[in-house]
């Protein structure tokens, strides 16, 4: 198992990375390569990390977007579909103007949505509004 000094190393630039009981042939092979202008790491240090790589993919299974969403984020979104203004929101909510605009910053940057008609149209596919139809 390696610590984090050994992932430093390469973080901080290092083209290659050999362990100090490796033989002297790996060093040799690994001076050569880096002298050509490429890289190495060491056999045991690359499947530690595509294990860790691995292991890092599975633990973070991508959670549906709204699930990323605070409760706050959820209420701001819903409030902005149903046309409220930033600081109509604000009154409403008791918050400051800027509390209101970062969290429709961040509900735009967690949606990948560009702008309020992208908003109100991913909070009407996800039922967070409904449209009212005339005569219904």
């Amino acid at each position: 198992m390696y610590d984090d000094k050994d992932y430093e190393c390469m973080e901080s630039g290092a083209a290659g990375y050999v362990l100090k009981d490796s033989p002297a042939a790996q060093l040799l092979n690994a001076f050569r390569e880096v002298h050509r202008g490429g890289s190495y790491l060491s056999p045991r240090m690359l499947a530690q990390l595509v294990d860790d790589f691995r292991s890092r993919v599975k633990s973070t299974e991508r959670l549906p977007r709204f699930a990323t969403l605070t409760p706050r984020e959820k209420e701001v979104l819903k409030l902005l579909a149903e046309g409220n203004s930033v600081k109509e929101i604000a009154c409403t909510l008791n918050l400051s103007v800027k509390t209101v605009e970062a969290h429709k910053f961040n509900l735009m940057r967690k949606l990948d949505l560009h702008n309020k008609a992208q908003l109100v149209q991913y909070a009407v596919q996800k039922k967070i509004i409904k449209i009212p139809i005339p005569g219904e």
